[in-house]
């Protein structure tokens, strides 16, 4: 009993009803059961997965630190996704509300750093498919220079004249990298202009002699001779030859032209 205003109530009793104890019991007992089967599984799950992906990053040489993130992320993943089923397990109607905080909240996050997850991304590009290695001379971004360095979020060159220059790895995502020591000899290209009535289909086979035996001239690929052109009394070839140091290559092919023609006029092209 209780009294409010001078007036005297009955107290109200509350009652638990045994039946829907009962079932909400079992309901949760169930939701509970498959919660456990589902972390082990992505347990299992996140396991395998993450040693089938750090022994295909093996196989494709990457990175050793990027080979051990990207398994870890992969690993991650699952989990997460089980723990999401868990909590569709326990929440059921709540979980869409649940689901759409988490996407704001990431979306949020990923807007203000972008930038950083940009090039955070690329770099784990860079290290898993390495279009280049440190010491590699590349040229990105107008700047070339020696790799010293590759991160998550930038490389680092060394320019010939001793300057550092770090470049933002999504850069390397948007713009053309060209790789100056990926294959190990470069062409130099020579014009070579004679008499009209001395070409004949022997002058690439006389080119070819006089380069014969010179060390800073690969023989594969072997030197290029094409016939650029007859005109006023005059045959111009242009002769494409290989070596380690195009300078090199272009000017011991000049002077050993010169020396075995001295009639014919010889120049870098």
């Amino acid at each position: 009993m209780f009294t409010c205003q001078g007036l005297t109530y009955p107290a109200a009793h509350v009652t638990l009803d045994p039946q829907v104890l009962r079932e909400t019991l079992v309901d949760y007992l169930v939701r509970t059961l498959w919660a456990l089967v589902v972390i082990i599984v992505a347990i299992l799950v996140a396991r395998a997965i993450r040693g089938v992906a750090v022994r295909a990053l093996t196989r494709h040489r990457a990175h050793a630190n990027v080979t051990v993130l990207l398994g870890n992320l992969t690993q991650l993943a699952v989990i997460l996704l089980g723990i999401l089923v868990v909590l569709a397990i326990y929440t059921q109607g709540a979980f869409g509300w649940i689901l759409t905080s988490f996407s704001v909240i990431g979306l949020v996050v990923g807007l203000s750093l972008q930038d950083i997850l940009r090039n955070f991304f690329a770099g784990m590009w860079i290290l898993v498919e390495r279009p280049f290695r440190i010491g590699d001379t590349v040229e990105v971004d107008g700047h070339t220079g020696v790799v010293q360095e590759i991160s998550f979020r930038t490389m680092q060159l060394r320019t010939e004249d001793g300057r550092q220059v770090v470049v933002p790895n999504a850069t390397l995502m948007t713009s053309s990298v060209v790789n100056l020591t990926r294959y190990p000899t470069r062409s130099a290209r020579l014009s070579v202009t004679l008499p009209a009535d001395e070409a004949s289909a022997d002058v690439a086979e006389l080119l070819r002699d006089a380069l014969a035996g010179l060390e800073a001239i690969v023989t594969d690929p072997a030197p290029a001779v094409m016939l650029r052109g007859v005109a006023e009394g005059k045959a111009r070839y242009d002769l494409t030859v290989w070596g380690r140091d195009r300078e090199t290559a272009r000017s011991a092919a000049i002077g050993a032209v010169r020396a075995r023609f001295p009639e014919w006029e010889v120049q870098g092209a």
